[in-house]
């Protein structure tokens, strides 16, 4: 018995399993929504304020790092203004903040009026270390809870979709706040 199909209905079948994987996990930012909110609102306020966000991420997550920096600042797309959101890890070679992390601070310290990292990834990092030594981060962290952060797990299949959706609901979020849209709390 031949159980080969033809591809338009083998993408057909993919297309819907997919479909049925996110509406099986759209509502997890629901139970996590005032975590959400106060980890938002701060950031978004720490940008009004003239902060600036320095985000970065531990090895495996690189490749969001780079499309959160190349996506929020895109310029022609849209009539916004640029933000003062950069990509920390282009400025600061590892080797560096490995060997001395006071003199990273002491150089942002001159550079920014007034940064916090946005970091995104697993604790066990020089980069997490230095990120988290700096109050008001916005702190995505995978597979532990800690005070002022948003936990996420490592190991949930639907993650790469998970730090897709926040960042898009941060960006819209920042934007409409910027625009007047929403009053934060």
């Amino acid at each position: 018995m031949n159980t080969s199909m033809e591809i338009s209905d083998w993408m057909l079948k993919k297309i819907r399993e997919e479909a049925d994987k996110i509406a099986e996990f759209r509502g997890w930012l629901e139970i996590n929504r005032y975590e959400w909110v106060s980890l938002v609102s701060r950031t978004i306020r720490h940008i009004l304020n003239g902060g600036t966000i320095l985000v970065c991420t531990d090895d495996e997550r690189q490749w969001f790092g780079k499309y959160i920096t190349s996506s929020i600042n895109k310029l022609g797309a849209q009539s916004r203004p640029i933000l003062p959101i950069f990509d920390f890890e282009s400025t600061f070679p590892k080797q560096s903040i490995l060997k001395e992390v006071s003199l990273v601070h002491d150089v942002l310290n001159i550079a920014y009026k007034d940064y916090a990292f946005w970091y995104i990834g697993k604790t066990n990092t020089s980069l997490s270390n230095l990120a988290l030594s700096r109050e008001n981060g916005f702190l995505w962290i995978l597979d532990e809870s800690i005070q002022n952060g948003l936990m996420l797990n490592s190991f949930d299949a639907m993650l790469d979709y998970k730090l897709i959706q926040l960042f898009r609901i941060f960006e819209e979020a920042l934007f409409d706040t910027l625009f007047g849209k929403i009053i934060l709390e």
